[in-house]
């Protein structure tokens, strides 16, 4: 990792003081991000930047004719239509034609970095991860056993989280027109451009490497096909090449207008933004039982976050080959993943592999796949996710990132 000129190490910051006091803020460089704190990450291991960001973005999107339900029989009702046999619920929502999303939108990150600062000079590669629908930036850094951040940083890498348009701390604009498949893309490509101009802290990095959950990982697989060279390489869990199983999901989720919910994450947003009803759907959809941290799960009932049909209507439309992307891939799932493997990620044959084909034809001969043995979908909160993290860590190892 380089700084520019006007920038300090960050080893020489973590010398000087100890603790993190008021002034060890002042004396990180933290432009780019408003409202900037500096913290040690939930698990621990790792010293993060935590604030909003400004990104700029101009992409199309689609005009849907849908207005964003008010009560919740018209939201079940859209979920029935959406999923009914020889449904044109989608086409029909769709038949607006293009639009185009433009704005700047306040991003919420997480910048974290090695604690020990004899290895801050040495990092060279950022990982961007990027999490799935009804999570935010805090499914990378559950607890100290579920870090993926500490994980990586205590192998030298940074990371960079964040919450995703309409989710968490990010902006909240509108979820039918604004918050769509394509505005996410959208703000993907513009974070990994910060991360390669040196724009956050300005601290450059040598290379970017992709890492989703889920949606995160359709995002992120998007950006394969539309920017072939954003990344270096791409880790991608909670995702196949099989989509029959979501409807399953989002039924067992029994979305309801997030206004509507007790949970004080929710208060003042529109109708439209989503968020599960119960705890029994977030079970049933991501987790094996007992197979899963108890602790992790109720955390993330707890913080459960927000989807819309903006987003939901738009995704298939983002969802294709990458052809031109030929390096290093990494394709990860929860041996009992019900989102996309209906429950057994290795039934009729392995789905890690067919996704892998699928998608990446011309992935390089460093590409690898992994099954998390006794996980759900949610592989990070499963009692086998420190293996996953070894695997993946391994995986850019192997690739010399």
């Amino acid at each position: 990792m380089t700084n520019a000129s006007a920038c300090l190490p960050l080893a020489f910051l973590l010398n000087r003081f100890s603790g993190f006091t008021s002034a060890t803020t002042m004396a990180f460089n933290t432009s780019g991000f408003s409202n900037p704190v500096i913290h040690p990450s939930t698990g621990g291991g790792s010293t993060c930047i935590s604030g909003s960001i400004t990104v700029s973005i101009n992409t199309p999107g689609t005009k849907l004719l849908y207005k964003a339900p008010q009560d919740q029989m018209a939201v079940a009702e859209s979920f029935v239509e959406l999923f009914q046999v020889n449904s044109t619920f989608g086409a029909d929502a769709a038949a607006g034609g293009s639009s185009v999303i433009s704005g700047e939108y306040s991003i919420f990150v997480k910048l974290c970095l090695p604690s020990d600062p004899s290895r801050l000079d040495e990092v060279k590669t950022v990982q961007l991860l990027t999490h799935g629908a009804t999570l935010d930036h805090t499914y990378w850094d559950i607890s100290p056993n579920y870090s993926y951040i500490d994980v990586a940083s205590a192998a030298g890498y940074a990371t960079l989280s964040y919450d995703q348009l309409g989710v968490g701390n990010s902006d909240h604009p509108d979820p039918i027109q604004a918050v769509q498949a394509t505005s996410q893309v959208a703000v993907v490509h513009e974070l990994v451009g910060l991360l390669r101009t040196g724009k956050l802290g300005c601290y450059h990095f040598d290379k970017v490497v992709g890492v989703g959950h889920s949606a995160g990982s359709t995002l992120t697989q998007a950006i394969t096909t539309q920017y072939p060279r954003d990344f270096d390489a791409v880790i991608l869990s909670g995702t196949s090449a099989n989509a029959a199983y979501v409807p399953l999901t989002v039924a067992a989720f029994n979305f309801i207008n997030a206004n509507t919910d007790p949970a004080p994450q929710f208060k003042g947003l529109p109708a439209g933004y989503l968020t599960q009803q119960s705890a029994v759907g977030i079970q049933f959809a991501f987790y094996r039982y007992p197979n899963f941290d108890v602790n992790a799960f109720r955390q993330q009932v707890a913080n459960k976050q927000t989807n819309t049909l903006g987003v939901l209507l738009t995704m298939g439309g983002i969802v294709a080959p990458s052809p031109e992307f030929n390096r290093p891939v990494d394709i990860v799932n929860g041996e009992h993943d019900l989102v996309f493997c209906g429950g057994n990620c290795l039934y009729p044959t392995d789905q890690n592999a067919v996704t892998l084909s699928t998608f990446y034809p011309a992935a390089s001969d460093g590409s690898q796949t992994y099954i998390a043995a006794g996980a759900g979908h949610c592989i990070a909160a499963h009692k086998s996710g420190p293996d996953s993290f070894k695997h993946m860590i391994q995986f850019l190892q192997a690739n010399k990132l």
